[in-house]
C-alpha cells in the first residue's frame, strides 16, 4: 500500500484538477514546475527588477490558487497561467508613470582593455544593456509577444491564446518589435550595407 502519492508524472492539467479539489500537494508540484519560469517572465516584463519579479511570482501563484475553481478543463495550464501573468504586467504598466531604465556602469582599468577577452565581455555587456533598454521602450503588447516567443519559446498560436488576440495580431506585434529592436540596435550590426 502506497501512503504518499507522487505527482511528478501527472500533467499540469491533472494537477489543476486536483488543486481545484483543494489538494495542496498538487499545488506545490505546480509551483515547483512553474515558479522559476514565471519569475523569469516577470523579470523580463518588468524591466529586470528581480525583487518586483519575485513579488509578482508570489502574487501570480496566490491568484492561481484563489482561482483554482475557475480553471477551465481542456485549457492548457501554461496558457492560463501566462494569461494571468500577462494581465498582472498590464496592470503594472497602467500604474507605472515612468519606465525605469538601467545604465551600465563598469569600472575598469584602461590597461585591461587591451585584452581581447575583456573586449568581448565588455562588448557583450554593453549590447545586453542596450537590448534591455530597447526592450523597455517597446509597447507593452509588443514586449509581451516578444518575451513569450523568444524567451519562453511559445508558438504563435499559444501566444494568441495568452494575449487573447488573433494569430495575425501576434505576428504583427512580433514584426514591429523586431523592426524596432533592429533599428535601435543597428550600431551593433557588423555588416554595413
Amino acid at each position: 500500500m502506497r501512503i504518499f502519492r507522487s505527482y511528478r508524472q501527472d500533467t499540469d492539467e491533472e494537477l489543476m484538477r486536483r488543486v481545484s479539489r483543494n489538494d495542496t500537494t498538487a499545488f506545490e508540484e505546480i509551483y515547483t514546475r512553474y515558479a522559476k519560469r514565471m519569475q523569469g517572465f516577470f523579470i523580463r516584463m518588468l524591466g529586470y527588477d528581480i525583487a518586483k519579479a519575485e513579488d509578482f511570482t508570489q502574487e501570480l501563484f496566490l491568484k492561481v490558487y484563489e482561482s483554482r475553481s475557475a480553471y477551465e478543463e481542456g485549457r492548457t495550464f501554461s496558457s492560463w497561467a501566462f494569461s494571468m501573468a500577462y494581465n498582472l504586467c498590464k496592470n503594472e504598466y497602467r500604474h507605472r508613470e515612468v519606465v525605469e531604465t538601467h545604465e551600465l556602469e563598469l569600472n575598469y582599468d584602461s590597461d585591461s582593455t587591451e585584452e581581447p577577452a575583456f573586449e568581448k565581455m565588455y562588448d557583450r555587456a554593453v549590447f545586453e544593456n542596450q537590448l534591455s533598454i530597447s526592450l523597455t521602450k517597446l509597447p507593452a503588447d509588443q514586449l509581451a509577444a516578444f518575451t513569450l516567443r523568444y524567451n519562453e519559446e511559445l508558438s504563435v498560436s499559444e501566444i494568441a491564446r495568452i494575449l487573447d488576440c488573433p494569430e495575425g495580431t501576434v505576428k504583427s506585434r512580433l514584426h514591429y518589435a523586431l523592426r524596432s529592436l533592429s533599428q535601435s540596435l543597428s550600431m551593433y550590426n557588423p555588416i554595413k550595407p
